[in-house]
């Protein structure tokens, strides 16, 4: 029974009237919900489907990547040692010599003119030493001046010998085997003692990079790694570390290690740029997830939804590495764990999920 209240006019009859109004509504619904008992719950949220992933260790290399520039193992600058007129060369860039090849070939007249001088010197000073030692032992001549004839015959010959050597410093010989990669002088030039003729590419072809002391640390010579040249694509080249220089650069705290290819291509010139991958550390039981279900937030800064039982739970994670699409959970999961590949977006800490288990 709905009693009408007593008009007594005004706005305030008004309010009393449509607050009574309101307090009929859940009479009338009450009533057209029918068979609900009183204090039943009401319908249950359906539970958000999601796609999980269970995590399995797998094994994981951890790796870095440096770049440098392609050198030859040894820079060889050849100079010259006497001074002269170049009258022949034998050698231009890119040409491949051996040790003891002639490369170039100075004005030698002068130096063989001297040296016959003084080996005709020679052949005096030698027979008055030869007559003097005959008189001295005959008592006619001092000793003191068979001591001098001596010493005569022994300065003419040592003229000879330095003569000789400069002579052959007129031919500049390659001193090591190697690649000419850079001709200072043209023919006819005119050349000092220790001036610049030609430079070799010597040793094996190398590549010197910086590697972060963080990192240097994890490296020792002899350790395997690849090397990729931009210039010829995706090829990839078998290399070793050569050697870690003992010392870091001072501004940027990096170490340089030189990596030596085992049988470089022919393409590979010196002055290619390329990249270094080295081998920090192998692990042979990581945690790796799809990087793209690690989320942030700002209660953790990186996290992802596991599943336990029917529940979403937020689990943060720490991360390593993330290379091809995964990343390395230092610590936050363990192996077997189900997590939240598909359908993040749709949780909340404690959310019922129906989970769909796919491959990994």
């Amino acid at each position: 029974m709905i009693e009408a209240l007593p008009h007594r006019g005004g706005a305030l009859s008004k309010n009393r009237i449509f607050l009574v109004g309101l307090g009929l509504v859940p009479v009338i619904v009450g009533a057209a919900c029918g068979n609900s008992a009183p204090g039943s719950p009401g319908p249950a949220r359906r539970p958000v489907e999601v796609k999980v992933v269970a995590v399995a260790p797998r094994p994981l290399v951890v790796t870095t990547t440096a770049v440098g520039t392609i050198e030859p193992e040894n820079r060889v600058l050849v100079a010259a040692q006497e001074e002269g007129l170049v009258t022949a060369l034998f050698v231009r860039e890119g040409d491949r010599v051996q040790r003891g090849d002639v490369l170039a070939q100075l004005d030698d007249r002068q130096l063989a003119a001297q040296l016959a001088e003084a080996q005709a010197r020679l052949v005096e000073a030698e027979g008055q030493w030869r007559r003097a030692r005959t008189l001295t032992a005959e008592g006619l001549i001092t000793e003191a001046d068979g001591d001098a004839a001596r010493a005569a015959y022994e300065v003419a010959r040592a003229r000879v010998e330095a003569l000789r050597t400069r002579l052959s410093f007129t031919r500049i010989t390659a001193p090591v085997d190697g690649v000419v990669t850079v001709r200072h002088v043209e023919l006819g030039d005119l050349v000092g003692s220790r001036a610049p003729v030609v430079e070799l590419a010597a040793g094996r072809r190398v590549l010197r990079v910086p590697v972060s002391e963080l990192d240097v640390v994890k490296l020792k010579p002899g350790d395997a790694c690849t090397v990729t040249v931009d210039a010829l694509g995706e090829r990839r080249f078998a290399a070793r570390i050569g050697r870690i220089f003992p010392a870091a650069e001072r501004t940027s705290r990096q170490v340089t290690v030189e990596v030596v290819l085992e049988d470089p291509a022919p393409d590979i010139r010196p002055g290619f740029l390329a990249r270094a991958e080295l081998v920090l550390d192998r692990l042979p039981a990581a945690i790796l997830v799809p990087e793209p279900v690690v989320l942030r937030g700002s209660e953790y800064p990186t996290f992802v939804y596991v599943v336990e039982g029917e529940t979403a739970r937020v689990r943060p994670v720490t991360l390593g590495l993330r290379r091809g699409g995964q990343a390395h959970v230092i610590s936050g999961l363990a192996a077997g764990e189900r997590v939240v590949v598909e359908g993040a977006s749709l949780l909340r800490d404690g959310t019922t999920v129906r989970a769909v288990e796919v491959g990994s």
